[in-house]
């Protein structure tokens, strides 16, 4: 909710220090309604609010109900007279109209947009959950999890961008990290058309965006705004996940702090260039640089001992060090809608001599493992991902599989590890289970227990 709002006016002191996802602060919040009175001003009795979420120097955010379609939602509202002079009205109504232009399960989606009284409101999806600056006030976070992140807004970014829709305040406090695992851009406020001239300072001298994810081009009122402005804010954004700073100044390259693979230096030095033309030209060109550091063998850092290998990326994580390829182990059916985390999973798995077939649907996944007992080729365990966001889900699928044989064995995997099926995976048929992110080795350790107890079970059973 938190924006940069910075008038000229110099006897307009900022009402206090802010934040690195506020950027500079300018107006002082104004009161709004609590949750019940916005309810009793929205028409038709169709919504009602319980909380408020959270309010800046522009508007408040509301979690609440839509009673008629009994989902829950998230109301944003602005006073129609608080900034009236800088046209925020046309803004707020652009960020509804942008939204509700996009169908992606990387984008927030935008239900109903309106006037209420002296207030402007659009109604969005609810996301449980944190967003990335409340999780970075933590700390930094692991490579691989600031990759899965940055993968999921190149997605989101790459949908947006082809809609002719540049964000241009992508920073933390703008990516939702919902309790099941889903990554959801937010806050269009200042989303923009490639061919609509306007930048971070405005012909009334009031500034836009955030300093620290701001790319140069937005400062200089003849620069045209396009998609790499947004790369830039993923570049320092990406930088911050992985070190828990800002590239401000000489900044020192995160392999030199935290040990990771060096290649992860090259990809945030080239968004950060402050010619566009030098940047990535795209956010799909970002996600294929990432996904080439994460596949192909690591390059040390330049801090790495020469006793203890760097951390790294999901790559290192889960294959390993190559080996020669083993004995036949087994067959496994594997559930999982990400491809590059598919890929990894089976090479890992094929290293260990097993037999892989991959999934991205449950309802592929029941067809499989039902084609595979008719032929007499049965699998031997099943690693299912509960979050399917445009198929069957996991837990689905291991209900059908258990109706179709009773003695299936099934891994459960998710990043939501307050799932009902993550806490207590055997009372959903589960054998075991596999939180995310995990290592190749938790992967190798955690499969072989399963099979070793099915091969004991099994044997008794026949014995």
């Amino acid at each position: 909710m938190k924006r940069l709002f910075s008038f000229g006016r110099k006897n307009t002191p900022p009402p206090r220090e802010p934040s690195v996802s506020d950027g500079v602060a300018g107006w002082s919040p104004m009161t709004y309604p609590t949750p019940q009175e916005l309810t009793q001003m929205m028409p038709g009795g169709v919504y009602r609010f319980d909380l408020l979420i959270g309010q800046g120097g522009m508007g408040a955010v509301y979690r609440g109900s839509q009673t008629n379609l009994e989902r829950s939602v998230a109301i944003k509202i602005l006073h129609r007279q608080h900034g009236a002079d800088y046209a925020y009205p046309q803004r707020f109504r652009r960020e509804a109209q942008a939204l509700a232009q996009m169908n992606h399960p990387n984008i927030v989606s935008v239900f109903d947009f309106g006037v209420v009284g002296d207030y402007l409101y659009y109604v969005m999806e609810y996301i449980q959950g944190i967003d990335l600056h409340q999780s970075l006030c933590a700390g930094p976070l692991p490579p691989i999890r600031s990759i899965e992140i940055l993968l999921k807004i190149c997605d989101a970014l790459t949908y947006a961008h082809s809609k002719g829709i540049v964000h241009r305040d992508i920073k933390p406090a703008n990516i939702l990290l919902a309790n099941d695992g889903r990554i959801k851009v937010a806050d269009f406020g200042l989303a923009k058309r490639f061919n609509a001239k306007t930048t971070l300072l405005t012909q009334t001298n009031m500034a836009m965006g955030t300093p620290d994810y701001a790319a140069p081009e937005q400062y200089d009122s003849k620069a045209n705004i396009d998609p790499r402005t947004d790369i830039y804010a993923l570049g320092v954004m990406f930088y911050q996940m992985l070190t828990g700073n800002l590239p401000r100044g000489s900044w020192h390259p995160p392999s030199t702090l935290i040990g990771c693979d060096s290649r992860l230096d090259t990809i945030i030095t080239r968004a950060l260039k402050p010619d566009p033309k030098e940047r990535f030209q795209s956010a799909e060109e970002l996600k294929s640089n990432l996904v080439e550091a994460l596949v192909s063998p690591p390059q040390a850092s330049p801090s790495a001992s020469t006793t203890a290998p760097a951390p790294f990326s999901r790559a290192q994580t889960l294959t390993g060090p190559s080996t020669t390829a083993k004995p036949f182990a087994g067959r496994i059916l594997v559930l999982e809608d990400d491809v590059l985390l598919r890929n990894l999973i089976v090479r890992t798995l094929r290293r260990e001599g097993y037999e892989i077939t991959e999934t991205a649907d449950g309802a592929d996944t029941v067809r499989a493992y039902s084609e595979a007992m008719m032929s007499r080729q049965p699998f031997d365990l099943v690693l299912i991902d509960l979050t399917i966001p445009l198929g069957m889900g996991g837990a689905r699928a291991m209900e059908l599989l258990r109706k179709a044989d009773p003695e299936v064995d099934g891994i459960v995997s998710s990043g939501n590890r307050s799932d009902p099926a993550m806490l207590q995976p055997s009372a959903h048929g589960f054998s075991d289970v596999l939180p995310k992110p995990y290592d190749s080795e938790d992967l190798v350790r955690v499969v072989s227990q399963v099979l070793q107890r099915r091969k004991a079970r099994l044997s008794v059973t026949h014995s």
